[in-house]
């Protein structure tokens, strides 16, 4: 049967991409488990069929038509490990998916939190019929004054968080002051069904612009790993 010891990130082409492009924001790829040759496997043992020959076009096919029927278990027999730092804003808004994902984030409680945050390159609209939507600016917005704002805003607040912690008022309190704009750091690990499932939601033109971005990269991360899955799943168009 296939080895499952975790794969070194060695063995893959690329492993660190920057979402954001400004060297902070960063996912990473740790380790992964299992191979499109495992979730065949996890499919045909259900009638003794799993065995150690390489993948070959009827897998290519089972692969395709458990996607198609969305038989999703055979998918989550294996494991991808990314760490990612991203902003707070964005970090909100992928812990959202929970099932079949596990997270470990770096601790403001444990350890004094650094002065970095992320800053946009260029300012976006409120769309005007979508309260959840952004649109491009149209040339109306104060590019400058909204650096200026953020910036000024961002200063204050770690001015005023060092401040506290020159009181002596405990970590755990100081940091409330902080921004949503603070970048964070964390361990998320998917199997391959709760990655598409994310991929599916937050790598979508409803998504948030920066939350996309750094599903786009793990999906960029991860395709290599298992590439007849993907490869699958953007053909009968999930994605």
């Amino acid at each position: 049967m296939n080895d499952i010891a975790p794969a070194s990130v060695a063995d893959t082409a690329a492993s660190l991409l920057y979402p954001l492009s400004d060297g902070i924001g960063s996912v990473a790829l740790v380790q992964y488990v299992g191979d499109d040759k495992m979730i065949v496997n996890a499919a045909r043992v259900s009638f003794g069929g799993d065995s150690d020959a390489p993948l070959a076009a009827r897998d290519e096919k089972l692969i395709s038509y458990l996607l198609k029927n969305r038989h999703g278990s055979p998918f989550e027999h294996n494991l991808i490990t990314f760490k990612v730092i991203c902003p707070i804003f964005v970090d909100r808004q992928m812990v959202r998916h929970r099932v079949g994902v596990s997270k470990n984030e770096v601790s403001g409680r444990y350890v004094e939190v650094q002065e970095r945050d992320y800053t946009p390159n260029e300012f976006r609209k409120q769309a005007p019929s979508n309260r959840q939507a952004s649109v491009a600016d149209d040339g109306t917005l104060d590019q400058g004054a909204a650096q200026a704002i953020w910036a000024h805003a961002s200063e204050t607040a770690f001015r005023a968080y060092y401040e506290l912690l020159a009181l002596g008022v405990t970590r755990e309190q100081a940091r409330g002051v902080l921004p949503l704009s603070l970048y964070t750091e964390s361990y998320y690990t998917f199997n391959v069904r709760s990655l598409l499932h994310f991929l599916s939601l937050r790598d979508h033109d409803g998504a948030q612009y920066e939350t996309r971005l750094y599903a786009q990269a793990m999906g960029e991360l991860a395709r290599p790993l298992f590439p007849v899955t993907f490869a699958a799943w953007a053909e009968i168009g999930e994605h």
